[in-house]
């Protein structure tokens, strides 16, 4: 049976809300009667109501994290509890909880954004997009809540951290094109997504700083996030010339490619060179090795913390932008052997 403030009261012979000023640490309460309380509450193993003391307080200390797409789906994939361990990890240190929302629709994600600002859950919100049109955004941005987006926005009236996409596609580029690669292929760009658009478009620059033609035959659309590389490559292998190099934007979608390519009698990298972002932890047991881009996802969550309390503790309004650096980290299945 759960321990009241009332259950307290009666053994410390006090009031109920002399209890919950003891809890809130008031002045008005002497030292001995504290000390009492304290002690009595640590006796009975009484656990302040988080709820009630937020009423009192108007201050929840819960932050609202938004994810795309279904629980399954996101938590199969590596980026995004990492991701989560950095928000986790700096909300703890500030003394804030996290609350999960996972949503499937835009629909759902104004719905869901909704009540959690509406309905006094939360401080402030966290929304991980990376599309072009973002009526979240906007509404967010209307109603004035302390939000952080994790993926970049043209809206100038947003706080948002990402990595410099656009360099993370001209590297990849860069890197086959000094392998002596010319049919370079690019999976998975996803229409009305920026962080996949940005991507390709380092891609495209790097193909013509290297005087290399753009083929859009060499671009494979998906599905944000639930594409399936397998399925892609092999739309992919069928055209002529095939690529003789891969960028996949994303390391699932890179094994799948892999798969394809093997199936298909083709040997990676001799045959395809291949390479993924995201540098998941399965990327280095890979056969062969998967070369990639490490993004550094808990930093990513870390410093989108701490630019949400930077908006929820400072009474002047500006927006902050924040790039964490990637990693390029080669690996055997896009080295060619030289000679």
């Amino acid at each position: 049976m759960r321990v009241t403030i009332n259950d307290i009261a009666k053994k410390a012979k006090v009031s109920a809300s002399t209890v919950s000023r003891v809890i809130a640490d008031s002045p008005r309460i002497s030292a001995a009667t504290k000390e009492k309380v304290l002690k009595i509450m640590k006796e009975m193993n009484y656990h302040p109501n988080m709820i009630a003391r937020s009423l009192v307080n108007r201050s929840t200390r819960i932050i609202g994290v938004v994810l795309p797409g279904l629980a399954e789906q996101s938590f199969q994939h590596p980026f995004f509890p990492e991701l989560l361990a950095g928000i986790g990890s700096s909300a703890n240190q500030k003394g804030y909880k996290i609350l999960l929302a996972n949503v499937d629709t835009v629909d759902e994600e104004q719905q869901m954004v909704k009540e959690l600002t509406y309905g006094g859950i939360t401080e402030g919100i966290i929304l991980l997009t990376s599309r072009d049109q973002s009526p979240t955004v906007e509404q967010l941005v209307k109603i004035g809540f302390p939000f952080v987006v994790i993926g970049r926005t043209d809206n100038p009236c947003v706080n948002w951290v990402d990595n410099d996409n656009f360099l993370i596609g001209y590297q990849l580029a860069e890197h086959f094109i000094q392998q002596g690669h010319r049919r370079i292929a690019f999976l998975g760009y996803s229409p009305g997504y920026m962080v996949t658009r940005d991507r390709m478009h380092g891609y495209k620059k790097a193909l013509e700083d290297h005087q290399l033609p753009f083929d859009q035959e060499m671009v494979v659309e998906s599905q944000f996030i639930s594409g399936q590389g397998y399925d892609l490559m092999k739309l992919l292998l069928a055209r002529k010339p095939r690529p003789t190099a891969v960028i996949a934007c994303d390391d699932l979608l890179a094994f799948g490619a892999i798969k394809a390519i093997q199936e298909a009698g083709l040997q990676v990298p001799d045959d395809i060179g291949v390479a993924g972002i995201n540098n998941v932890p399965l990327a280095d047991y890979y056969n062969p090795p998967l070369t990639s881009v490490k993004i550094n996802a808990f930093s990513l969550g870390t410093k989108a913390f701490e630019m949400l309390c930077t908006v929820l503790n400072s009474n002047v309004q500006s927006y902050n932008r924040a790039i964490i650096p990637a990693e390029l980290v080669v690996r055997s299945s896009s080295r060619r052997e030289k000679g």
